[in-house]
């Protein structure tokens, strides 16, 4: 409430709120009072903060870099559920099977990223450093003259080399949005040769390798230069229509959620109408930001006034309530000049109680 004036009763137009990797925060209010601007809001500023940071593929789990999803679902969204874009959003219909197909591939791109693509890549990066080293930094003349084929004869280590290729090929292909541009000259240069007619014997570049018993063809045809990224995801999930959604696929939701940093989860963001609509799950684990607007002053009293628990340090019940009378115009008699008293507010709960979600649900009702 520092962000009140007396010129300007607009405590939320300043307002700032802690954000951080990882987070999840939930919306909570009466319809119209900026639940979902807000969320947006936030979400907008976590998409502008990850271009400033720089993904590496030396550290692929660390989750820097640009958004690679931003997944906005409602209940009110209109949508043929095919993860089109829109303004660089998948909007999907929150209903219980869309939910329950979104959580599904978020758990299938991530444990392929981490137990297929991560270890395919690092084989891949590690041993185009080594034929580097053999075939490209040797001063022996004789020794640059070898083609790469040779090399891969002389170590067998290297024969899945265009296996993993074709795999970190497909994955590209399924997942378009996580490809990133390799940089390391060495990685690039080996990687080209193998997969170029700078390779002799032209005809068996793409069956070397290969298991005996793989009837597949490699679908490699050169390397483009691009590698794989950790994915990055923001999850908006917009119930301002007071649906059951959260009810009918909490626990499906909540595991995901509480496992938001293994699964790239790097922001959730939740509107809802009433924090009795979540399970006590999500109540121990998100921040919360408790929106309302021209809220009276009665209701107000009544809400802070039966919660002794949220005095802190920080925040007191009595100072506050004053504020509220002083900047809503409580104590106006002209009662024309009433409506420009009527603003949004912000009470900001980090973690809080259980109990107190009970008692504000009620209230708030």
């Amino acid at each position: 409430m520092n962000n009140l004036t007396s010129d300007s009763i607009e405590p939320l137009k300043n307002c700032k709120l802690p954000l951080s990797s990882f987070s999840f925060i939930g919306f909570f209010g009466a319809p119209g009072c900026g639940k979902t601007t807000q969320l947006q809001n936030v979400a907008d500023t976590i998409v502008q903060w990850s271009k400033l940071t720089t993904y590496d593929l030396d550290n692929p789990t660390i989750c820097n870099g640009e958004i690679s999803h931003y997944i906005f679902m409602s209940p009110s969204t209109q949508t043929d559920n095919t993860l089109n874009h829109k303004d660089n959003k998948i909007l999907l219909e929150a209903t219980d099977e869309n939910v329950l197909k979104l959580v599904d591939s978020i758990y299938k791109m991530n444990e392929r990223f981490y137990i297929c693509t991560l270890a395919i890549q690092n084989f891949l990066r590690q041993v185009a450093k080594d034929i580097y080293e053999e075939k490209y930094s040797s001063k022996d003349s004789n020794l640059n003259q070898l083609n790469i084929k040779s090399i891969l004869q002389n170590h067998p280590q290297y024969k899945l080399i265009l296996i993993c290729l074709d795999q970190l090929e497909q994955f590209k292909r399924e997942y378009p949005e996580l490809r990133y541009k390799e940089t390391n000259k060495q990685i690039l240069q080996v990687l080209s040769d193998i997969t170029s007619n700078k390779v002799s014997s032209f005809e068996s570049r793409f069956t070397f390798g290969l298991s005996e018993s793989s009837n597949s063809k490699s679908i490699v045809k050169e390397f483009d230069g691009f590698m794989i990224r950790r994915p990055k995801i923001i999850l908006i999930i917009d119930d301002q229509t007071g649906s059951r959604l959260f009810r009918d696929v909490g626990n499906d939701l909540y595991r995901i959620v509480s496992k938001r940093r293994h699964q790239s989860l790097f922001y959730i963001g939740v509107s809802i109408h009433s924090p009795g609509a979540l399970q006590i799950g999500y109540k121990t684990i998100m921040n919360s930001f408790l929106l309302f607007r021209g809220i009276p002053i009665e209701k107000l009293k009544d809400i802070y006034g039966t919660i002794q628990s949220l005095d802190s340090v920080d925040f007191d019940v009595k100072s506050f309530i004053e504020l509220y009378n002083q900047y809503t115009g409580y104590y106006e008699t002209d009662m024309t000049k009433k409506e420009q008293y009527r603003f949004n507010f912000l009470y900001i709960q980090s973690q809080p109680q259980t109990s107190i979600w009970f008692k504000f649900d009620k209230q708030i009702k």
